[in-house]
């Protein structure tokens, strides 16, 4: 029996013409609006995007834009030549994904776990903002709502509270990202490890020739990534070692830029700044001024001739973090930190 328009819409969600929500997005939320109370069933065939376009006097890219997110969000499937139809979401494993701060970093790896897991996972990302008592509560709110807990664990001290939450997670279920001893109490805890001071330290030694071009090497740190105690341990060994005169920084405005000075600059708005300050000072990058940076991007290739930047394969982190909780039998992996030299050291 063929479907009229009545019949394939009649069960489809209503576009509010005059509303203020955008239409692909009303669209989005009453599909799934449908789904929850049942007149949507796993299995049930969309109508085509062209017929939805017609039918609601769309255009074709706003319907597009619907089902792209509904398919992103595990909600639908698509069969090529056949259409779209309801996803079996009885199957999904659910990833609760806990960061300390949301910012670039963070944000590729969760997109890299997300887009590695596939359809058969969703994940959810949380962030506690280095807050213990936050911490707590999200896992005691929300970590028995999902088949896996992934954790950065940053700045977690040795509270009992931190402790007993982290004890009720099943160790099989629990991944720890960015941790060199990640174990609790009493067994170990499946984890991705990078960015430990042992890299760091290997890095700096690697190339300290160039490093000692400068007779005063500055740390520029930050507040809005993490960076480990053993960081700061292991560059004022290696100053020290090579007889620099080694400074950890809060920020660049701390110390103006001057010839014969190198620095390591962690946020990027710091490297805009000391780029445009050398180039209006006429100061020549990897010559009279040296500059690192941290986290490798497209500009910095091409920015002041090339940033010499020390950098992670966050792609990398995120795949392998995925492949932890998809069953990977290997429960503890370790990715290097990489320097990459161009023309500003």
């Amino acid at each position: 029996m063929l479907q009229t328009a009545t019949t394939k819409f009649e069960n489809f969600p209503r576009i509010d013409e005059k509303g203020r929500t955008p239409k692909f997005l009303q669209l989005v939320n009453g599909i799934i609006q449908h789904i929850e109370t049942g007149r949507l069933k796993p299995g049930d065939r969309l109508p085509s995007i062209i017929e939805t376009s017609t039918e609601y006097y769309l255009a074709r890219a706003t319907v597009e834009k619907a089902y792209t997110s509904l398919l992103k969000s595990g909600h639908l499937t698509s069969q090529y030549r056949k259409g779209f139809f309801i996803a079996d979401r009885q199957g999904l494993r659910r990833v609760l994904f806990l960061v300390a701060k949301l910012n670039d970093s963070s944000q590729t790896l969760f997109n890299a776990v997300s887009e590695r897991l596939g359809r058969k996972y969703k994940v959810d990302l949380f962030t506690y903002e280095y807050r213990q008592e936050y911490l707590c509560e999200i896992l005691r709110n929300q970590a028995a709502n999902y088949q896996y807990v992934v954790l950065m664990p940053h700045y977690l001290g040795e509270t009992d509270e931190v402790r007993t939450a982290l004890q009720k997670i099943p160790r099989d279920r629990l991944v720890f990202l960015d941790a060199a001893a990640a174990t609790t109490d009493h067994a170990p805890v499946p984890s991705v490890c990078y960015g430990c001071g042992d890299q760091f330290r290997q890095l700096l030694e690697q190339n300290a020739a160039l490093y000692k071009k400068y007779p005063r090497l500055h740390f520029v740190t930050t507040d809005t990534e993490y960076i480990p105690a053993e960081w700061y341990r292991a560059f004022l060994d290696f100053t020290a070692r090579h007889g620099l005169d080694g400074r950890i920084l809060d920020g660049l405005d701390e110390a103006p830029l001057r010839p014969g000075n190198a620095y390591l600059l962690f946020e990027d708005r710091d490297l805009v700044s000391a780029v445009k300050e050398t180039t209006q000072r006429g100061l020549a990058l990897g010559r009279d001024v040296g500059l690192v940076s941290f986290n490798d991007s497209g500009f910095k290739e091409l920015v002041g001739g090339g940033i010499s930047v020390i950098t992670l394969d966050l792609p990398a982190i995120g795949k392998l973090t995925a492949d932890l909780i998809a069953g990977n039998p290997k429960k503890h992996a370790s990715v290097p930190m990489q320097f990459i030299r161009r023309g500003s050291l």
